[in-house]
């Protein structure tokens, strides 16, 4: 059973990634046909692309240290190296797909984050995530439609509206999980207890409970930390600062393309929805919802130059962050290699 999941999640990683592969080839050819090129560098400005270019490592600088953070909290000996390796190795397979959150909460073990301590982390930051990305798109909602007047279709208010719903749900869980947990428990023994009768591993003697042992120490330190306001809003300013970062990929490619007349808030706030209604596309890098939003809520902004702001935003954003996870993920690979040398 674990083979048969293992390879329908590598098959999905390959499908979504070879969309995502054939999107983006096909937006350069088109690019290729309708631009002309002398005129695009006549007006371009390289000093903002060359920022574009740096948001993705500074926002995965941000995240190293929110993790960093996150272990000082907890009292955790974490590593900061290591907590490089969380943010850019963990974000280059969260771009492979399903993979990424086993493979990020590794990392985090790895880093120092013990046993139990690397669940209710990663629960907690996850919140976090889902509340930025929340009060991003409704402050996005509210400016441009009180603010700057802006007409807003009803799609992209049931879109966003479906987001937050299930966001909610998840936020409610992890919290009914801190602060009720009994009922949580008892739906989870009851679903081990049924699984067992299908799945060998759950049938060794005291499986069961040594899972619910570990369900419970989560729980108890999920609301532990609830408690823990400096962690809880540390964290939340961290994850805003890191994805607002992010939000100003697309501020850099419009002004690196010599464009004018909109304000970096309105760019921001604008990039915040294309965010959030992309990830209702559940592929890697949301490939095919990342452009089709992108279109969608850029086009009146970028202009005629439109194909070309999603192809430089796409690098940026999706390419450049699996590109650099890769040469990081190979760099470190090679120096515990000749430290395991060494130490022969």
């Amino acid at each position: 059973m674990k083979d048969k999941k293992s390879a329908a999640n590598r098959i999905f990683s390959v499908v979504g990634l070879a969309i995502g592969a054939v999107i983006i080839i096909g937006l350069v050819l088109y690019v290729r046909e309708t631009v002309d090129f002398e005129e695009l560098l006549v007006v371009l400005r390289p000093d903002w692309l060359i920022a574009g270019a740096l948001c993705v490592p500074i926002s995965q600088s941000v995240d190293a240290f929110n993790f960093y953070f996150l272990g000082w909290r907890t009292k955790s000996k974490v590593r900061l190296s290591a907590c490089f390796d969380i943010a850019f190795i963990g974000e280059f397979f969260y771009k492979l797909g399903p993979i990424g959150a086993p493979a990020q909460l590794k990392l985090m073990y790895d880093a120092g984050f013990p046993g139990t301590k690397t669940a209710s982390v990663f629960v907690w930051k996850m919140v976090a995530n889902m509340l930025v990305y929340m009060v991003y798109a409704l402050l996005a909602l509210i400016v441009k439609t009180l603010i700057y007047h802006e007409p807003i279709g009803a799609g992209t208010v049931l879109g966003v509206a479906l987001l937050i719903a299930l966001y909610v749900v998840v936020i409610a869980f992890a919290l009914f999980c801190a602060v009720r947990p009994e009922p949580v428990q008892r739906f989870a023994r009851w679903l081990l207890t049924k699984l067992s009768k299908k799945i060998k591993a759950l049938q060794k003697p005291g499986r069961i409970d040594r899972l619910m042992g570990r369900l419970e120490e989560i729980c108890d330190q999920l609301n532990a930390y609830r408690g823990d306001r400096v962690m809880l809003g540390g964290l939340f300013f961290g994850m805003f600062i890191q994805l607002g970062v992010l939000y100003c990929i697309p501020v850099c490619v419009y002004y690196g393309l010599g464009l004018s007349g909109q304000s970096v808030t309105a760019l921001i706030l604008t990039q915040s929805l294309v965010m959030i209604i992309s990830r209702i596309v559940v592929l890697p890098g949301n490939a095919g919802g990342a452009e089709g939003s992108f279109f969608l809520f850029m086009a009146p902004v970028f202009g005629p130059l439109i194909s070309v702001g999603m192809v430089l935003w796409r690098l940026m954003s999706f390419v450049e962050t699996i590109a650099i996870g890769a040469v990081w993920l190979v760099i470190r690979f090679i120096m515990r290699a000749l430290r395991g040398r060494r130490g022969e």
